[in-house]
């Protein structure tokens, strides 16, 4: 069977959904899938991106499982996310997450199961371009063959040491020699785009203000960032934030590399999973979809995707939203995900609770059970920021 063609459709619009971080590890919890499925029922997109973290790689199913066991696992969490858009004739494409990079199956054999579906547009990685299903998708206008609108995807690699390890210069190379190669085919003229990968870059801390460092709601920077405390700048950015970017210490240089020629519209990110919100830095678009799966710390019952309305005829002005479960689905959220969700997602988000605990030295809590209350809330950020 051929593959599906992505093409905005007679009225001139295409629907695009980004679903992320869904982080699961023996088929999908009933939970994420009743929302998967009243997201795609609700908004019934013509293409979905998965942005990482399809699964949970350091998932204790996984770790103790042997390695029949394992297989099953990561291929029953695959083959239900497939019978959803197989279910629904939607064509998809993947990007990599660290902890897809963590699951116990190779990537080159994650994607080929994937692309056993018709439906499944991910290509893998040119042979010089390091990571897996680093690859590009054109939506060709209603009027013709014509490409109206360029999707790029990258892997953004794993974990490295208590971060993550950045792009890779070749990757960077690729986008540009795709990016020429089309407007040459295109009569010169470049082709409007958007970009999608998991770990989220640097730059997104301009739709953050800076603050003092007791302003209520402010949150700690990480890595480069620390000792700075910020909130969103809601005069730059709609939507909702529970953390802060967790990119790479080092700025492989993407956002410069994509303001180039003012043909990226936007770039989109999953990872940080409490994060919903999306606005301009510079003349593009960049945000996040908040995580959709319930088997990982999340914002409760923000949890969701993010939609993309396109028109052909106005792709500078595309239209952008978050569709959480809070908006579709009536239920409560058990203790377990309350506890999970409020487990300091980082090394960083994790320091304002080892000082607070330190308060307790005034309310007579002893030194010894102090010292074992502050490791045990150090040693599970420096986990958590491991895993995330």
């Amino acid at each position: 069977m051929s593959k599906s063609i992505l093409k905005f459709k007679p009225d001139g619009t295409f629907k695009i959904m980004q679903i992320s971080d869904v982080q699961d590890t023996t088929g999908l919890l009933d939970r994420t899938r009743a929302l998967l499925v009243a997201v795609l029922e609700s908004e019934k997109p013509d293409f979905v991106v998965f942005t990482g973290d399809q699964i949970k790689g350091y998932g204790l199913s996984l770790l103790l499982a042997n390695a029949a066991q394992r297989h099953a696992r990561i291929t029953a969490t695959m083959d239900e996310l497939l019978t959803l858009l197989q279910e629904r004739n939607i064509p998809f494409t993947i990007t990599f997450g660290n902890h897809d990079h963590d699951a116990p199956m190779p990537g080159k054999k994650q994607i080929d199961y994937y692309q056993q579906s018709p439906l499944c547009l991910t290509e893998d990685s040119p042979a010089d371009v390091p990571g897996f299903a680093n690859h590009t998708l054109q939506v060709l206008s209603s009027h013709d063959d014509a490409p109206a609108l360029q999707l790029y995807f990258l892997d953004s690699h794993g974990s490295k040491g208590l971060g993550y390890a950045p792009l890779q210069q070749a990757q960077l190379d690729w986008y540009r020699a795709v990016r020429e190669a089309t407007a040459a085919q295109n009569n010169g003229k470049y082709v409007p785009s958007l970009l999608f990968q998991h770990v989220p870059i640097e730059e997104l801390i301009a739709l953050y203000r800076q603050v003092p460092k007791r302003t209520p709601g402010a949150l700690e920077g990480l890595r480069k960032f620390s000792g700075k405390y910020y909130v969103l700048d809601e005069s730059k950015a709609v939507g909702f934030m529970g953390e802060m970017p967790s990119s790479p210490d080092q700025n492989a240089g993407l956002f410069a590399a994509a303001s180039e020629r003012g043909e990226m519209l936007g770039m989109f990110f999953g990872h940080d999973h409490t994060n919903g919100f999306h606005g301009k830095v510079g003349d593009m678009q960049l945000g996040y979809a908040p995580s959709a799966g319930f088997n990982a710390y999340g914002p409760g019952r923000k949890r969701g995707v993010r939609v993309f309305n396109f028109h052909e005829d106005d792709l500078q002005n595309f239209e952008t939203h978050i569709l959480t479960e809070e908006q579709l689905l009536a239920q409560k959220l058990p203790l377990r995900v309350k506890l999970q969700d409020v487990t300091p997602s980082s090394f960083g988000a994790a320091k304002p609770l080892v000082r607070r605990s330190i308060v307790g030295l005034s309310l007579g809590l002893g030194t010894a059970a102090l010292a074992v209350v502050a490791g045990k809330l150090i040693q599970k950020a420096k986990i958590k920021n491991r895993k995330k």
